[in-house]
């Protein structure tokens, strides 16, 4: 079962995600080993991880490589460039997804509710912007590039706010500020043009956190969701809108939460987790699909489109 030709799995790579990234790649490496696949499993260094791309010999490129670098497009326009398939958006969608203030223009122009946010270029001008989009505490502060849940904090108080600010720039140039809705959390993923079936996530944390999301046993997931069928398809149907106006492709997941006036969605990710606590997994398994079929799909979708030579 090796038609795909020389299969790469990408993962590690430089950033505060890489331990994720190394755990996605080890589940899809395995999947794709147990599927018959014949397969590479390259761990991408945190230095210098161009290097390593411009040398790669592969066919199909599978990109479990999250945050910076391998979510940001980075990585997918030195594939593009040298005409290597690979898995899931482009590098223009990436870099459009995984910046959130632009994310959250390109909903509202959608008429997609998102929580009202600001955004600050250096942390001392945080309260000033809080206070000039006249934003109510508590307030989640959060790194304009970034995914996981890395370097977000809840802001309580107005004396909270610095410290967060500095924390959250502490990697990056841009923080986003955002009004904290009180409700449920959900997450819809999307995969191959079809809508996979809505999870509620309940944290034990403060919020669905790094510790939340990939460390504690405690987090409990309902698949499908406990909701009414018109709410869930609400939710797909913001979801759709989100995926069409980043321009992802192959697979997404969007996540939201319900307040009193409903469903807000609050980011998209262009390359959700493949560990044994990520979701897009578990929404597809909810559907049937083994772990082997869903890698299976997505080496498949990136050997289908092929790879694109892109001018320098």
């Amino acid at each position: 079962m090796n038609h795909f030709g020389n299969v790469a799995v990408l993962c590690g790579g430089p950033g505060g995600e890489r331990e994720v990234s190394l755990n996605s790649g080890q589940e899809v490496y395995a999947a794709l080993v147990r599927a018959g696949v014949t397969c590479t499993k390259v761990v991408v260094p945190p230095h210098n991880p161009e290097r390593m791309l411009e040398k790669l010999s592969c066919d199909v490129a599978v990109m479990m490589l999250h945050g910076e670098f391998g979510e940001d497009g980075q990585a997918q326009a030195i594939l593009e460039r040298r005409g290597i398939a690979y898995t899931g958006s482009s590098a223009e969608a990436c870099n459009r997804a995984m910046n959130k203030a632009g994310t959250k223009i390109l909903m509202e122009n959608a008429n997609i509710p998102t929580p009202r946010w600001a955004t600050a270029d250096v942390p001392s001008r945080a309260p000033e912007a809080v206070e000039a989009a006249g934003l109510h505490y508590p307030l989640f502060v959060k790194p304009n590039h970034s995914g996981s849940s890395v370097g977000v904090s809840r802001v309580d108080v107005p004396e909270q706010l610095l410290p967060a600010a500095e924390q959250a720039m502490a990697g990056d140039s841009l923080i986003v500020i955002e009004e904290m809705i009180a409700g449920r959390e959900f997450t819809v993923s999307w995969l191959d043009g079809e809508l996979l079936p809505v999870i509620e996530l309940s944290a034990k944390e403060t919020f669905y956190d790094y510790k939340a999301k990939y460390l504690s046993d405690e987090t409990r997931y309902t698949c499908p969701a406990d909701i009414p069928a018109d709410l869930a398809a609400l939710m797909g149907r913001y979801t759709l809108e989100t995926v069409a106006a980043v321009g992802a492709r192959d697979l997404a997941r969007v996540d939201l939460l319900l307040g009193p006036d409903g469903p807000t969605l609050l980011e998209i990710n262009t390359s959700p987790g493949f560990t044994s606590h990520s979701l897009l997994p578990m929404a597809a398994a909810a559907t049937g699909m083994t772990m082997e079929r869903l890698c299976m799909k997505l080496v498949a979708m990136a050997a289908l489109r092929g790879g694109s030579v892109r001018s320098a």
